[in-house]
């Protein structure tokens, strides 16, 4: 009876065994991106969420969330060969060996040695005129000596000077009336006027 014991422990510690390195394999080779998020990736996502909330130096609370995630990935194996049992999938890992779906898909068909060429034709363009921005801000202003700034009633015509000074100022528009039709009113008047 001892032995038989024996053998039956030895076989349990041996499936066990063959057991975690099958997951150990499974999840080194099965997909990591998928759009479906299907497979071991909502685990591993878990996974990652609940050990960034424990604290650093701990043993105990990582070790937690690696038996859950051992949980998760053995009930998605579990998962998959039950649904190959009843006839919903073709084997038994299909539902976390498959071809993903990603969003990552590159369906470029163009030329590129051309596009290359075209890319450097416009590399060298950008650089001859960030060459030119440099020199321009490089280089001084050299203002003429005989061009300066003047007062603006030193640039009005006489004449103009003269009516400025000659016209009072209007006294017909009320305080609160400020509005741009009433501008406008007074303005066509003015028009009509001269």
């Amino acid at each position: 009876m001892t032995r038989f014991l024996h053998l039956l422990y030895y076989y349990i510690l041996a499936l066990m065994v063959a057991f975690v390195a099958y997951i150990t394999l499974m999840l080194a080779v099965s997909p990591k991106v998928d759009m479906q998020k299907r497979g071991f990736i909502p685990c591993t996502e878990q996974l990652v969420s609940s050990v960034s909330i424990c604290k650093k130096g701990s043993v105990g609370c990582p070790l937690k969330y690696l038996w859950q995630d051992m949980k998760c990935n053995t009930f998605v194996i579990l998962d998959g060969f039950g649904a190959w049992m009843r006839g919903k999938q073709p084997t038994p890992w299909a539902n976390y060996l498959f071809e993903p779906e990603t969003i990552y898909n590159n369906d470029y068909d163009g030329d590129i040695v051309a596009d290359m060429a075209d890319l450097e034709a416009q590399s060298q363009f950008i650089h001859g005129k960030k060459e030119e921005l440099e020199e321009a801000k490089n280089r001084g202003l050299n203002l003429r000596d005989d061009v300066h700034m003047s007062a603006p009633e030193d640039v009005l015509p006489n004449d103009v000077k003269a009516d400025i000074e000659q016209e009072p100022a209007e006294e017909d528009v009320e305080q609160g009336d400020i509005s741009e039709e009433a501008f406008m009113e007074k303005f066509e008047e003015k028009q009509k006027d001269e």
